[in-house]
């Protein structure tokens, strides 16, 4: 009888809970003006960094996107900003160059359809093109920023195309894609934009793929404090998951949408199936941003659950894991209402990925939660300032 009434107490709550999803943080509150927002950036950005022009980019990236302009909004903003770049629109890394020499050699290798050229092998193409006493590797040794290096290996994938295929072919569409996704700056500008990222809402908005030339202008604009504070607020915010806080919105910043929703299903699921599995927000196997058909883990666990679903409903409904529709698939549902009839305690809507970052960027070690956390002291620290009007 209790855990007949359980189950309908659960049911009630799940019901009103993907009804009515709690929704982020601070959002509320009525929309600041550009000179409010102005304002705000005089509170919390350097004299000598132009807070005047990053308060009026935020605000018109926060308009031009159709998210509104409340304090939250624009703290949210401020405070990836200011823990990507401290406001710089190209920032530099120290030793970035050296960092990213092995790298490049891995990611020259992988650009496609030029066996003649990798027959010479990458060092050797590196050390003498195009010349021995101005190769590209010391370009590579001597850049300071992401667009330093951007430039070098642009000018790389040109040249061997000139060289060994065609221009003409490297301007397609479909190589395009498949050069720029092996260039090794993958996020660029004050926010640390993802290329992909940008590069998918840019076709998604203009109904076409882009060629070489299209993509090289769009990593051009994401350097600018203009196009990297509007793409970069594009992917901060929007879109919507239902989280009851910004820490979450943060994490996705950096692991990829709805990865704190989807890194909650992964913990749901490993408790349930009593076994250790990575809490990273993939609950599929990826190449290139596609899904592959290999069956991850955290698939391959969801099967033995005995959730009364298909391997075919289950693989048909984690495609959608990258979307807020996967709160309302069976699979989704049925892990959410196990969970809860089997630990006694609702089911987790969001959890912060288990995520250590490397990249070439990164002078010590980061993870997904500590980039998180800090970015939302700054967030916090920033909605505690009061706007005078």
């Amino acid at each position: 009888m209790l855990l007949r009434i359980f189950r309908i107490a659960f049911a009630v709550w799940l019901a009103v809970a993907l009804a009515h999803p709690p929704s982020a943080r601070a959002s509320a509150g009525p929309p600041l003006s550009r000179t409010d927002v102005q304002r705000l950036a005089h509170r919390i950005i350097a004299g000598n960094k132009d807070p005047d022009g990053w308060g009026k980019d935020i605000w018109n990236a926060l308009t031009n996107n159709g998210i509104a302009t409340r304090h939250g909004n624009v703290c949210a903003v401020m405070a990836v900003i200011e823990q990507e770049s401290t406001f710089t629109a190209n920032p530099r890394v120290k030793g970035l160059g050296a960092l990213a020499e092995r790298e490049i050699e891995d990611k020259l290798s992988q650009i496609p359809m030029l066996p003649q050229a990798a027959a010479l092998g990458v060092k050797w193409f590196l050390a003498n093109r195009p010349t021995p006493a101005k190769s590209y590797l010391k370009l590579i040794r001597a850049a300071r920023s992401e667009r330093d290096l951007d430039l070098v290996f642009r000018n790389m994938a040109f040249s061997l195309f000139r060289e060994y295929a065609s221009t003409i072919l490297l301007n397609a569409p479909p190589v395009a894609r498949r050069v720029d996704a092996v260039n090794p700056v993958s996020t660029l500008g004050s926010m640390q934009v993802s290329v992909r990222f940008a590069l998918d809402e840019t076709e998604r908005v203009s109904g076409r793929r882009l060629e070489m030339n299209g993509i090289w202008k769009l990593r051009d604009e994401l350097y600018t404090r203009q196009g990297g504070v509007n793409h970069g607020t594009r992917m901060l915010l929007g879109y919507y998951a239902g989280y009851n806080s910004r820490l979450h919105v943060f994490a996705d910043f950096n692991a990829g949408r709805f990865a704190s929703r989807n890194a909650a299903v992964q913990h749901m699921v490993a408790k349930l199936a009593a076994q250790k599995l990575a809490l990273d927000g993939d609950m599929l196997i990826y190449e290139r941003g596609i899904a592959t058909s290999a069956v991850s883990a955290t698939e391959k666990a969801i099967r033995g659950l005995k959730l009364g679903l298909t391997d075919e409903t289950v693989r048909a409904d984690l495609l959608k894991e990258k979307a807020y529709a996967f709160r309302d698939t069976q699979t989704y549902r049925r892990i959410a209402e196990i969970y809860a009839e089997k630990t006694g305690k609702p089911a987790p809507y969001a959890m912060v990925p288990q995520i250590k970052l490397d990249s070439p960027k990164l002078s010590r070690s980061m993870t997904t939660e500590r980039f998180a956390r800090a970015v939302m002291r700054r967030y916090d620290k920033c909605l505690k300032v009061k706007l005078q009007r």
